[in-house]
């Protein structure tokens, strides 16, 4: 469970000033808001759905209202609506870091859901642990967010990951039906069939590794105790220039692994460190990735 406030005043700013891009069209979801490239433009009327409060009334088809007595909005032919997932990783060692990796996912995940909220969309939460943890059902309406960061409040962290079974567990809830970003360290040994099993099931799907400043550059030399957060026991260990260098050369080695195998597997991917501000990690590596607009 996470301390204290998960958004911060200016997370709220962030929500209003984002929109999500979805790169291709959903099975199975009903008419809404999304714009899709998919689709071609123009406002030819394609559908209605019910008024939501804050969306622009003057799309209300008000000849509707005269003779049905319903509130509805019309639709152009581009427009969809899209359910987006955001999939924590709820492993222990997602509590490292100062700031701790689960709390920033936990605070990233909140923004991408409001802003899908924010245009109309739906948004879920669920989190990767010894099975699938489904937190949040999919919602609609601004006043959802609410919801959202009570649920990723109350996110426990898991005492095993099987990401197997999650992943498999994901595709048969939602496969085809969403889009979906995981936010996780990787750090576990199936990472490369997790994001294989992401990207079997059919979703747009977006990894957004998380990492603390202390694993791209560990600040320690000398005699150390390294502790596996997973309970796998501690090793007691000698870190020389040498070691340092062969870490940073293998960290190095993991982070092109995990782009090469995203991009083979048509998913998105952004690295973003815990030091960096939401507010620069939302406008510059999830804008450059392709998420946000």
């Amino acid at each position: 469970m996470m301390d204290g406030s998960l958004l911060e005043p200016g997370d709220y700013q962030l929500i209003g000033q984002l929109s999500l891009v979805a790169k291709r069209r959903v099975a199975g979801l009903i008419t809404g808001e999304q714009r899709s490239p998919a689709q071609s433009g123009g406002i030819e009327f394609a559908d209605y759905r019910e008024y939501q409060p804050g969306d622009d009334v003057r799309r209300i088809d008000w000849a509707v209202y005269l003779r049905l007595r319903r509130l509805l909005i019309r639709l152009c032919a581009e427009e969809k609506e899209l359910t987006l997932m955001v999939i924590l990783d709820a492993s222990r060692s997602m509590r490292f870091g100062a700031p701790e990796k689960l709390r920033f996912a936990g605070r990233l995940a909140a923004i991408l859901a409001g802003i899908a909220l924010q245009d109309g969309n739906r948004a879920g939460v669920l989190a990767f642990g010894s099975r699938l943890n489904e937190l949040l059902r999919p919602e609609r309406g601004r006043a959802s967010l609410t919801n959202v960061i009570g649920a990723i409040t109350r996110l426990e962290t898991a005492e095993s990951l099987d990401p197997l079974a999650c992943t498999r567990e994901f595709a048969a809830r939602y496969g085809r039906r969403c889009m979906a970003v995981f936010l996780t360290d990787l750090l576990f040994p199936a990472w490369v069939q997790a994001v294989g099993g992401l990207s079997a099931s059919g979703c747009e799907a977006h990894v957004i590794q998380i990492l603390a400043p202390e694993e791209l550059d560990p600040p320690c030399l000398g005699e150390v105790t390294l502790a596996d957060l997973e309970g796998r026991g501690e090793v007691d260990l000698h870190v020389g220039w040498d070691t340092a260098r062969r870490y940073h050369d293998e960290l190095a080695g993991f982070l092109r692994e995990v782009r090469e195998v995203c991009h083979r597997l048509d998913l998105g991917h952004a690295l973003v460190t815990t030091n960096r501000s939401l507010d620069r990690a939302l406008h510059t590596e999830l804008r450059q990735e392709g998420l946000l607009c």
